[in-house]
């Protein structure tokens, strides 16, 4: 999705995979892809420096707080999302919670009930600039925003 043509990294990178139905609760720190079909009731988080990243499928749920360099939803959110890299937003997804990134794409039918914040280095900070969003529903496509 976010693909530069250079695959090599991706046949050692780790996946994890949430299935449909499984339910976790707690604190979850992990290295590669995290793909959640199921529940996680907690907050996500990834090493900053590394190249992890977050996808929540059509029908996972996520109710806490991601931090990864990269995060897909196309299922629901409740909580924050801080992608220090990028942050895909598919058609499907319903996020409630403020999203924090460095380069946003968003597909039209897309919904966030939250603030959308730039961050230049997609790092947690209390410096940004604040762009407070009420409820985006088919939203035109946003590709590669910078504010």
């Amino acid at each position: 999705m976010f693909g530069n043509g250079n695959n090599k990294s991706t046949s050692t990178k780790s996946v994890t995979l949430v299935g449909r139905g499984a339910q976790f609760e707690g604190k979850v720190r992990f290295a590669g892809t995290l793909e959640i079909e199921g529940d996680i009731i907690g907050d996500i988080s990834a090493d900053e420096s590394s190249k992890s990243e977050v996808i929540v499928r059509e029908h996972g749920v996520v109710e806490g707080q991601i931090q990864s360099p990269r995060v897909v939803v196309n299922g629901k959110v409740v909580g924050d999302i801080y992608a220090s890299d990028q942050l895909f937003i598919a058609a499907k997804a319903v996020i409630e919670g403020s999203v924090h990134y460095r380069l946003i794409e968003m597909e039209k039918g897309a919904q966030i009930s939250g603030s959308m914040l730039h961050r230049p280095g997609g790092a947690k900070s209390d410096k940004s600039d604040k762009s407070t969003v009420q409820s985006i529903s088919g939203a035109d496509r946003v590709s590669q925003v910078n504010t």
